[in-house]
């Protein structure tokens, strides 16, 4: 999402959609305002702002902020399901505020460039007003003359008074504009909100545990609290270990010698070694490239190097669901094998084949409304 600000950022420099880069680049920042919490779109705002940065410099960067701040009150307000005017004045208030406290700071803390910077629009208008004047709009220009000057001289009282306007304005389009793509988000979404399955559960876990329940349900998020309740001795000897279903992603090494080295001092030793492998069916294997090894004996390897560390709790996100047959049964039997060697196996999968070898379940499911 963060990806797609800086995409309209982007095509903004290079065609006529710079005034509409607020309200564009705010519909990804919405979508995540009405799915996750406050945390993921500042974390999706400080990437969008590298980004953009890099690309385009400060201005570009200061326009992710509006993108920022208008989409995720919008997105929020449709989450707890206010009415359009109610979202309109929440995000136009929620972009006033922060806008206008960025700018007043800029301005207060850089006084040369906010010096040069009215001189600028001071001369930018005395230019129109001449031209204005040979073309016969000479009473226009008169009329708002006094406005600028005093818009110009008063920044202080003006600038916030313009963003103001330019908030509803934004906050209203916004609303409008983002309203098809939140509802389709909306629709996607579960009814009710999954269960709370507290960490106990896997505490009390003994032997294979399979975490079953439909996408969505909060599988890969309990074993990622899982992990970060036992962070302190995630990957460490005796500790917790954790794979996922894309062995590709957890394989470093260019040999599978190297993978299984590669961060630990001292390394392991060369029996240690052969007897992982030899542990995930992979005997033999030390000098083999990773990059010839199939998906099933990526995941072997990628146990292997989890198992060096003699774990007692293995956390195993889906790791059969991307595997073919013969390597769904291949690693099912190992983590079998590691249960009940007397580590605890969490394996969530939505397999049959998986529930029917583990010794218990952990079912997450929504709630009905």
């Amino acid at each position: 999402m963060a990806d797609l600000a800086v995409g309209v950022v982007i095509v903004a420099k290079v065609t006529a959609l710079a005034g509409l880069t607020p309200i564009l680049g705010a519909v990804p920042f919405a979508v995540l305002g009405l799915r996750y919490r406050r945390r993921v779109i500042i974390v999706a705002f400080w990437i969008a702002t590298i980004l953009t940065f890099m690309v385009g410099g400060l201005g570009s960067a200061l326009q992710v902020l509006a993108m920022a701040v208008f989409g995720g009150a919008g997105g929020t307000a449709f989450k707890r399901g206010h009415s359009l005017p109610r979202r309109v004045l929440s995000t136009a208030l929620s972009g006033w505020a922060i806008l206008t406290s960025v700018t007043l700071l800029f301005l207060v803390a850089l006084p040369g460039l906010r010096e040069l910077n009215l001189d600028a629009a001071r001369a930018q208008w005395t230019g129109t007003s001449r031209g204005a004047e040979r073309i016969g709009l000479g009473g226009l220009t008169g009329a708002l003359d006094g406005f600028v000057r005093w818009s110009l001289d008063s920044w202080y009282l003006s600038v916030p008074l313009m963003q103001l306007v330019f908030s509803v304005f934004v906050g209203i389009l916004i609303g409008q504009l983002a309203k098809p793509t939140i509802e389709r988000v909306a629709a996607s979404m579960p009814d009710g909100e999954p269960p709370l399955v507290p960490i106990d559960a896997i505490e009390r876990a003994d032997g294979l545990v399979v975490l079953t329940g439909p996408n969505g349900s909060g599988k890969s998020t309990l074993l990622r609290s899982a992990a970060i309740h036992h962070r302190s001795r995630l990957g460490r000897p005796g500790g917790v270990a954790w794979i996922g279903q894309r062995p590709d992603t957890q394989v470093l090494g260019a040999r599978v010698i190297d993978d299984l080295a590669w961060g630990r001092n001292p390394p392991p030793t060369p029996d240690r070694v052969a007897g992982v492998l030899r542990r995930v069916g992979l005997d033999g294997y030390q000098l083999r490239e990773t990059a010839t090894l199939s998906g099933g004996e990526l995941q072997r390897l990628a146990i292997a190097a989890a198992l060096l560390g003699d774990p007692e709790l293995f956390l195993s996100d889906e790791s059969t669901a991307m595997l073919d047959p013969d390597g769904r049964s291949a690693v099912g039997d190992i983590l079998t094998e590691i249960a009940e060697s007397g580590t605890v196996v969490i394996h969530a999968s939505h397999l049959d084949e998986d529930r029917s070898r583990a010794t218990g379940e952990i079912h997450l499911g929504p709630v009905s409304a």
